[in-house]
């Protein structure tokens, strides 16, 4: 039998191991180029935040429709979205005392957006200093000429709305460029 600084040890190495697993795994699906597609980050995106959830036993509702598959997406796009939404996941099951999460994407008019919603404490956004997971979700957008906007108020959840421009390929298989989008 351990001891419990022994099971405490072991517990915080596998701990350990399965973040670094999950952290190569993340990183290797972003430089994929067979993943350069809205489809591909709509699909990751689900099982992230599904898997982020359970752990926490948080009830989860996702509303993914089927993305296009000829909006490609840069890998730095992709690698950008992924953190700020699994920064937002973090901060529900942190700080948020929620019991479930909606997450939908949708993409219209060549916005791709992001909801995350959570019935949990919410806080008073005009009294509330912006912590580091809110600060960076907003750096991450902002770098891929995205926006993050943060509703909430204090008894009432908090809803995240990410929004990122893209562009559908043309007829001739073109990508319509964006600059200001990082796409």
């Amino acid at each position: 039998m351990l001891s419990s600084s022994a099971r405490s040890e072991f517990d915080r190495i596998s701990q350990m191991a399965r973040d670094t697993v999950s952290a190569l795994y993340e990183t290797v699906w972003a430089v994929n180029p067979e993943n350069d597609n809205l489809d591909a980050l709509g699909n990751y995106l689900c099982q992230m935040v599904h898997q982020l959830c359970a752990q926490a036993k948080l009830s989860c509702r996702l509303h993914v429709p089927e993305l296009p598959r000829d909006v490609q997406v840069a890998s730095q796009l992709r690698h950008n979205v992924i953190l700020a939404v699994k920064e937002a996941i973090n901060n529900i099951i942190k700080h948020a005392s929620a019991s479930e999460v909606a997450f939908q994407v949708t993409f219209d008019r060549h916005v791709l957006t992001i909801s995350i919603y959570d019935n949990g404490s919410g806080f008073d956004t005009a009294n509330r200093m912006m912590g580091n997971g809110l600060g960076n979700m907003k750096l991450r957008l902002e770098a891929i000429g995205g926006r993050c906007n943060i509703e909430s108020s204090a008894g009432r959840g908090t809803t995240i709305l990410m929004h990122v421009t893209a562009r559908q390929a043309d007829s001739h298989g073109e990508k319509h460029s964006s600059r200001e989008s990082g796409i």
